[in-house]
């Protein structure tokens, strides 16, 4: 309605449409079609795909991993046990289980398992050896050619180390030789 000069309401006038409604009445409420339903059903159902295929690549990849990545898995938990605690800590391997063992003053340890071939009745092993230290000026050690060998490899609670080396020998021609650097979980690469 409208308000005249008197101040009196005056009717409005009511509009049809086409459609024979008319033209003041509330829209109906929006709602989604039936290709948007479909659209958004279909993209989560890709994107469900995609999760569940990492996610199962993820989980096989768990089950694959070489003696070289458990190793440097083995470093980063040494190297963290070390900081956290802030004790120093040890990682050696024990042939008679096959594992990578860290251990502290603090807990009692975790192993990393290499697997069956480096059991006591397996053909593989794992040998650290430490890199001499330089003397005064002088170039550094090369790391690939040290014989220093060691049982233990001992962390710094400030998460450094000796500067090692470590053999993998799998029992299947030239053991692989890993150079570690001793203030982060980097390997080396010799020159």
């Amino acid at each position: 309605m409208m308000r005249g000069r008197g101040g009196r309401m005056a009717p409005k006038a009511l509009m049809i449409l086409a459609t024979g409604k008319q033209a003041d009445q509330a829209p109906s409420a929006k709602a989604f079609t039936l290709i948007e339903i479909v659209l958004v059903l279909g993209l989560m159902a890709f994107a469900a795909a995609v999760v569940i295929t990492n996610f199962a690549s993820l989980a096989d990849r768990g089950d694959s991993q070489t003696s070289e990545e458990i190793l440097q898995a083995a470093v980063r938990e040494a190297r963290f046990v070390a900081a956290s605690e802030r004790t120093v800590t040890e990682l050696r391997f024990d042939k008679e289980s096959g594992c990578l063992l860290i251990s502290s003053e603090a807990s009692s340890g975790k192993t990393f398992p290499l697997g069956e071939s480096f059991n006591q009745d397996g053909p593989a092993n794992v040998l650290f050896y430490l890199v001499p230290p330089s003397e005064g000026l002088a170039p550094p050690a090369d790391a690939s050619r040290t014989r220093l060998e060691t049982n233990v490899v001992k962390f710094a609670p400030d998460r450094s180390s000796s500067p090692f080396v470590v053999d993998i020998d799998t029992g299947s021609g030239t053991p692989t030789r890993l150079i570690f650097d001793p203030f982060s979980s980097l390997l080396i690469t010799p020159k």
